[in-house]
């Protein structure tokens, strides 16, 4: 075997390295995956506010379980997971209520936690050391008066004072010492600050108070809706897909053990919406939003990898051909000694599969080294080297495929009869015959073809179609050729046209143009397709984008005054800064309880210049007319459903939460920035007619994502008592949606296509080594007839020009239909937004731009090597055929 092997060294050679890219494209795919989950759990973790990703327990509520639960015995409840959080923070946490001589009873929360003090910074006085000493915030302490040394009042728990017929207790609080807010993560998304004198819930609230361990035990009374708290900051460095899965597990169980002991107590769960009784962490969510990306991953990287290792396969079959076909004399000695067809298998087998499975280590090792670039420097959040599960299975397959492969050509060539064996193989007379194997290949692909289009092939079977076309469509072109070129050819030759008809003619004659016709079509499908994808993924990720943000920039405001107020300042500085309304516009959001139903008041000259409106846009006619009127009904302009209409009258959800009678001058597709059902109205009518309600917000949209402006905006409106809450740019969202596993899913399609191409180039040098000599003598039999130099040295050019040329046209059209068919069924986003933007029409530009890459690479190849074969013509190649 192995003086085989060496007999025939670079034969060998390329036999093991098209096996090899075959193994490559089984084992890269479990190792891409797996990287792109672990970058997923990377970057929702990165991206989740600490409140989300860590976990805060609460203990049951003290007023209604009729019992205070100490912090430490709500640890240990994770005894498998414990470890990826770090060391827990011990607390506990109260509602107060207190009489200030105001209109209403101001209320707030009341803290504990372990090692506070050293998270905040203390302005004034000192940190709590003793029961009922607490520190207010410095905003707090401005707005109600206080100083160290205030003693404030509050109720105690009213249920027990019922139960023993009594009036709630009265707890005396001295503060000790007024601070500042700091380290936000530390405190797990509790809100110190920003809260004094704004009103909730017709309340009127104050910031976190915070007080002594001491505080939350005897003599003090039990507080109303008093829990202990312990929270767990996540390792996020230590968590990986499989710990994401077991955190999600242990957290599930942990919340259905909690809901079970809260209903034990009296009356049960005093508030089921209330965070305050069981587990507070998005971490479930998380686990499920990253386990979705999975199942997208496992349609988009089957589908782009599976269609490259079937044209490898296409490749190495091509060359097992020739492999095989130069043995033919080795067959016919053994046949000839009595070893018969499978003596002779046995032979050809012993030659071959050692050199096909050659190919599979490297394979496997090149898939490795593959990955790692791939994990360091296109994935985000460092993805640890692993070997999953799933790189076994897909080696044997791929090992059974090439086995397979090569036992086909094997048979091929033994079960031959002896005399088809005794002439050399190459030649091919014209016809529109097919073969018992090209008849079933054309038959089963266009079988499955035909079935995807019709919906009959679904699931796994479905991501083969566009392989199956592509193919279907190379093999029918493959018999379709020959006897076109042969026609057109002797036409030429009638006509005179020597070097044309000629080149025809050793085309239609020679088995190497179906090979070439029908691989390029492959090649220049797989390559357009794959282009197609990644196209018009980026194409939806920026429409996404462009839905969910609306503007360039946008800036939440917030302040301590009500809405009207704060927007009448908003107005104000706007109006200085930007008096033309063409850089930045103002928008006022009030939805519906439900949240379903949303409008936005707007300035609808600024909003329709600096909305990013992608397409469906109302007509400036419709924008002018929302403005003017200053009574019902309101004119609006809607997108979805939002507006509710009986017996002709419309009605809108006005700036106060009320419903409003309106009249609609116009239907948008979509209106960016807000959800599927909206309504549009004039800022200036809006509030005229309404004021606005507490719920309602207020954000700046801004048309240009100007740093510099948008900072003077921000530090204007704070020195007026206006804060920037939050602040999103187009970029940053758009970010977020490249962070997934669709949009890597697709990129990888960058890599499948130069491959497919550069694999196409490959074949086609393995088809011209191995049929060169056939050529090198038919072209010099042309010499000696007489026929000049040039033209001679053309026609093996021109004869690989065709094929390619045809296959690659066709290929393209493969591509862009099998995009069409499929693209509906492929994740393009993590998340399907609410307000579908979805935009599948093929990139034609990109298309056009593939399809001439294709015929300029594979042209350029065909080219050289009719040139290398020419360059062969000499006229003792005729001692070869005496």
């Amino acid at each position: 075997m192995l003086s085989a092997l060496r007999y025939r060294a670079g034969q060998v050679v390329v036999i093991a390295l098209l096996a090899a890219l075959v193994t490559t494209c089984a084992a890269f795919a479990p190792l891409y995956d797996r990287a792109m989950q672990q970058a997923a759990v990377a970057v929702a973790l990165e991206d989740a506010p600490s409140a989300l990703r860590d976990l805060q327990i609460y203990g049951p509520d003290a007023e209604w379980s009729l019992r205070r639960t100490a912090p430490d015995d709500l640890v240990g409840l994770l005894p498998s997971t414990e470890h990826l959080f770090q060391k827990p923070v011990l607390g506990s946490t109260a509602t107060t209520r207190l009489d200030l001589d105001r209109l209403a009873p101001v209320e707030g929360e009341l803290w504990w936690r372990a090692g506070q003090c050293d998270h905040v910074d203390i302005a004034v006085g000192s940190c709590p050391a003793a029961s009922r000493q607490i520190m207010v915030t410095e905003a707090e302490a401005e707005e109600y008066g206080f100083t160290v040394g205030t003693v404030v009042k509050a109720k105690a728990a009213s249920l027990l004072a019922t139960v023993d017929n009594a009036d709630p207790e009265i707890v005396h609080y001295e503060i000790v010492g007024i601070y500042r807010a700091a380290d936000p993560d530390w405190w797990q998304g509790l809100q110190l600050d920003g809260r004094a004198g704004v009103a909730a819930s017709d309340l009127p609230r104050h910031d976190a108070w915070l007080t002594d361990q001491s505080t939350f035990s005897t003599p003090t009374p039990v507080l109303p809706r008093e829990h202990a708290w312990v929270g767990y900051r996540l390792r996020t460095d230590e968590v990986g897909v499989d710990e994401l899965a077991a955190l999600k597990t242990d957290l599930v169980q942990l919340s259905a053990m909690l809901a079970e002991d809260s209903a034990g107590t009296v009356g049960g769960s005093p508030d089921a919406g209330d965070p305050s009784s069981g587990i507070v962490s998005s971490l479930p969510a998380l686990a499920d939003r990253v386990d979705a990306q999975i199942q997208q991953s496992r349609t988009t990287v089957p589908l782009l990898l599976c269609q490259l290792g079937l044209l490898g396969v296409i490749v190495l079959w091509l060359m097992l051909l020739a492999a095989t076909d130069q043995r033919r004399s080795e067959v016919v000695v053994a046949r000839l000694r009595g070893r018969g067809t499978a003596g002779a298998r046995t032979l050809l087998m012993r030659e071959l599969l050692p050199a096909v499975l050659l190919g599979v280590v490297p394979g496997v090792g090149i898939a490795l080294l593959g990955a790692w670039p791939a994990r360091a420097l296109v994935l985000p959040g460092d993805p640890p080297f692993e070997l999953p599960r799933g790189l076994v299975a897909a080696v044997l397959i791929a090992v059974a495929m090439l086995v397979l492969v090569t036992y086909v050509a094997v048979v091929r060539v033994a079960r031959e009869p002896l005399g088809t064996l005794l002439h050399r193989a190459g030649g091919r007379r014209p016809g529109w015959r097919l073969g018992v194997g090209d008849a079933i290949a054309i038959a089963v692909s266009g079988a499955g073809v035909v079935a995807f289009a019709t919906g009959s092939l679904t699931g796994a079977l479905a991501l083969a179609a566009p392989a199956l076309l592509s193919v279907f469509v190379g093999l029918v072109l493959a018999h379709l050729l020959p006897p076109v070129a042969a026609r057109l050819g002797g036409t030429l030759l009638y006509q005179g046209r020597l070097r044309a008809g000629v080149s025809l003619l050793d085309a239609s004659r020679s088995i190497m143009t179906r090979r070439t016709v029908a691989l390029a079509t492959v090649a220049g499908s797989l390559a357009v397709f794959s282009v197609c994808g990644l196209v018009v993924g980026d194409r939806n990720r920026e429409l996404a984008a462009e839905q969910a943000i609306g503007a360039p920039v946008v800036v939440q405001v917030q302040s301590a005054s009500l809405t009207d107020s704060r927007l009448k300042v908003v107005e104000t500085v706007l109006a200085d800064l930007d008096p033309d309304g063409k850089r930045v516009t103002p928008v006022v959001r009030t939805a519906s309880p439900s949240g379903q139903i949303s409008t936005l008041a707007v300035d609808p000259e600024a909003f329709s210049r600096i909305a990013l409106f992608a397409d469906g846009a109302p007509s400036q006619k419709a924008w002018s007319a929302l403005s003017g009127s200053s009574r019902e009904p309101v004119p609006t302009i809607t997108a979805g459903s939002p507006a509710e209409e009986e017996a002709g009258e419309v009605t809108v959800l006005g700036v106060d939460g009320v419903h409003q009678k309106a009249t609609r001058v116009a239907v948008a597709d979509r209106i960016p920035g807000d959800g599927p059902n909206v309504t549009v109205v004039d800022l200036s009518t809006a509030t005229a007619l309404a004021t606005p309600d507490y719920e309602s917000s207020i954000a700046l949209w801004f048309a240009a994502e100007d740093p510099a402006f948008v900072d003077t905006v921000v530090d204007t409106l704070a020195s007026e008592g206006v804060f920037a809450a939050d602040t999103r740019t187009l970029a940053g969202v758009r970010h977020s949606l490249d962070a997934s596993i669709p949009s890597w899913s697709l990129w990888l399609g960058v890599v499948v296509g130069f491959a497919a191409v550069l694999l196409a180039v490959v074949a086609l040098t393995v088809l011209t080594v191995t049929g060169w000599r056939v050529l090198a003598l038919d072209l010099t039999a042309l010499r000696l007839a007489g026929v000049d130099q040039r033209t001679v040295a053309g026609i093996p050019t021109y004869a690989r020009l065709l094929p390619v040329l045809v296959g690659v046209i066709a290929g393209a059209g493969c591509g862009a239909i099998c995009a069409a068919l499929t693209l509906p069924d492929i994740p393009l986003l993590a998340v399907p937004p609410d307000v579908d933007v979805t935009d599948l029409s093929i990139p034609w530009a990109a298309v056009a731009m593939t399809t001439a890459g294709c015929l300029i690479v594979l042209g350029a190849a065909a080219a050289l090597l009719g040139h290398a074969v020419a360059a062969m013509v000499r006229f003792d190649r005729l001692r070869e055929a005496a």
